[in-house]
């Protein structure tokens, strides 16, 4: 499954996630820029837009982002929502988007996500497919610009939910209603010294730890256990306000809840891993990237592309271990 963040530090904001699947996908960073023109299935084409970056697949000249930011600083991203998802079909009266065109709708012509939330008003997240190969495939999904986050679920039992999110995270099922109430039985973890308070009579309570505040913190690798912990981590990260341990940190961070081959059986004898960690600075309009098993952090700066054009730019993971040598 998968975890995305939200992550501010003074005068830096990061959007981006884990994606973690038992295959890969051909995926490569994508550069929409301005005057590239989405041809969308049930609503009128979106020719000029703001510019995109973000990680997808480029199929038959179509972007199929799995999550991307604009150039005005809003991020979004799709995350597995497995047996809860649900697509209604096309609506008379409803502004119909299909799934796989969710991502550059908002992000082509919201610039925060005040403004998404006044889109989503009237829209039906409908059951279009991008190909008889492409079905639909379950999602929520996260939208955050340095100040808020929310998350859209679309289920048969509620229509679409619209969710603030205080945590800036998420991950996967079950319900985000439910992620918020589980949040409860966790207040008291702590990232700082605490004391023993277990009792007025410290005797025989021996200290013999660091990091004592966090006992409690859960550790596996299922979708409510990776939130308590990313949110645990985002909230308790400490970083110099420098670029690059801002970016640093922002790996750190997701690298607390990356899945590890062996810890998770989806099929007998199939894993799910973290496929690839992405993410991007909505302040410069930098894309970074590493993959399981290319740890390297790479970067694509859409600033230095031709954002006024109309061809998709686009560069391929590179996922080929490479380790350089000191001597």
């Amino acid at each position: 499954m998968c975890t995305a963040i939200s992550y501010k530090n003074g005068s830096s904001h990061f959007f981006g996630r884990n994606l973690d699947l038992e295959m890969e996908y051909p995926v490569s960073t994508v550069i929409t820029p301005r005057n590239y023109e989405f041809e969308l299935r049930n609503m009128p084409h979106i020719k000029e837009h703001y510019a995109l970056i973000g990680t997808g697949m480029v199929i038959d000249n179509t972007p199929l982002y799995f999550e991307a930011m604009n150039e005005k600083g809003l991020g979004m991203a799709g995350l597995a929502f497995f047996k809860f998802g649900y697509y209604p079909p096309v609506t008379e009266g409803k502004d119909n988007v299909a799934s796989f065109e969710f991502i550059p709708y908002i992000l082509s012509q919201c610039e925060s996500v005040e403004e998404s939330r006044k889109l989503l008003e009237n829209i039906n997240i409908d059951n279009t497919g991008f190909s008889e190969c492409l079905p639909p495939q379950a999602l929520h999904w996260i939208i955050s610009d340095e100040k808020e986050s929310i998350v859209i679920e679309t289920t048969k039992e509620k229509g679409l939910k619209v969710y603030d999110n205080p945590f800036n995270c998420l991950t996967n099922p079950p319900t985000f209603d439910y992620m918020l109430w589980n949040m409860s039985y966790y207040i008291n973890l702590s990232g700082d010294l605490v004391p023993v308070r277990f009792a007025d009579d410290k005797d025989g309570l021996v200290e013999y730890s660091r990091g004592i505040g966090s006992i409690g913190l859960p550790g596996g690798v299922d979708s409510i256990s990776r939130f308590v912990r990313a949110v645990f981590t985002l909230r308790n990260s400490k970083s110099a306000d420098e670029p690059l341990k801002n970016v640093a940190e922002f790996f750190h961070i997701l690298s607390n809840v990356q899945q590890v081959s062996g810890e998770d059986e989806v099929k007998p004898g199939e894993y799910e891993i973290t496929l690839y960690t992405a993410g991007g600075d909505t302040k410069t309009g930098v894309w970074y990237h590493s993959t399981y098993y290319n740890p390297t952090i790479y970067a694509v700066d859409m600033k230095k592309e031709d954002l006024d054009g109309k061809t998709l730019v686009v560069y391929p993971f590179k996922k080929d271990f490479v380790i350089p040598f000191d001597n």
